[in-house]
């Protein structure tokens, strides 16, 4: 039983962040040309807040590719703690129903680790992509 319903957070985490791109305080990438990209930016609940267009010229063609995959990674990450998250917090309600103490259930259920962890790599993903936007939006063309 576990599995399956393990399974169904994994599934809906998969969900909101590829489906429905519930990406909060991220970025998703709305188009790509051959010289510029457009970015959606997101505030923390998740919720449309900018539109972002960087454009580039000759030599640094290759940070679309650098912002494409940093966008990539964050949606993996956001995915990671959002089925981490779930699932530890079923534990932790299954296993304070059971007669576990709270504490005792917090450190059992490892959700200090699953969300600890992957929000770590969630931020420095936001970083870097608020990094490339940045330098970008302040050396080369922006509108």
């Amino acid at each position: 039983a576990f599995l399956l319903i393990a399974s169904i957070f994994v599934c809906v985490s998969y969900l909101l962040v590829y489906e429905v791109s519930f990406l909060p305080n991220g970025y998703d990438i709305e188009a790509v040309q051959k010289d510029n990209v457009s970015l959606k930016s997101f505030n923390f609940l998740g919720v449309e807040k900018d539109k972002i267009t960087l454009s580039f010229s000759g030599n640094d063609i290759w940070v679309i590719d650098e912002i494409k995959k940093a966008v990539k990674k964050q949606k993996g990450e956001l995915f990671l703690l959002f089925s981490a998250v779930t699932v530890s917090i079923f534990l932790l309600s299954y296993k304070v129903r059971n007669g576990l103490k709270l504490w005792k259930a917090i450190l059992e259920s490892n959700i200090i680790f699953a969300v600890l962890f992957p929000l770590l790599l969630v931020m420095n993903s936001l970083n870097r992509i608020f990094d490339l936007i940045s330098y970008y939006s302040t050396n080369g063309s922006f509108t």
